[in-house]
């Protein structure tokens, strides 16, 4: 995984990312439409993240290729998660109107 510049910003979606890995919580919303905006920011992210990560894998020996299969697992599994909340925030909202 390459890393960030020096000048990198983490976006709203890698802190929300990162306090939920650190806590083991979700972060909750402070309403329906920020946690749907914030849903489908992460989900954007971490599908370029494993677009990234696929290109490494065609060009990776087989020792890296474990490394990053392991990380494409752990990736999908986050990319789910992320789905699994967007389609909950947006039945809530369906449940509201």
């Amino acid at each position: 995984m390459p890393e960030p510049s020096d000048n990198y910003e983490p976006s709203e979606a890698d802190l929300e990312m990162a306090i939920e890995e650190t806590t083991g919580k979700p972060v909750k919303p402070a309403n329906l439409a920020e946690g749907i905006a914030s849903m489908h920011q992460r989900i954007t992210e971490l599908e370029a993240e494993k677009a990234k990560l696929l290109n490494q894998m065609d060009t990776a020996d087989s020792t890296s290729q474990q490394s990053l299969n392991k990380h494409l697992v752990s990736m999908n599994k986050d990319i789910a998660i992320a789905r699994e909340r967007l389609n909950s925030y947006q039945s809530q909202i369906g449940m509201q109107n």
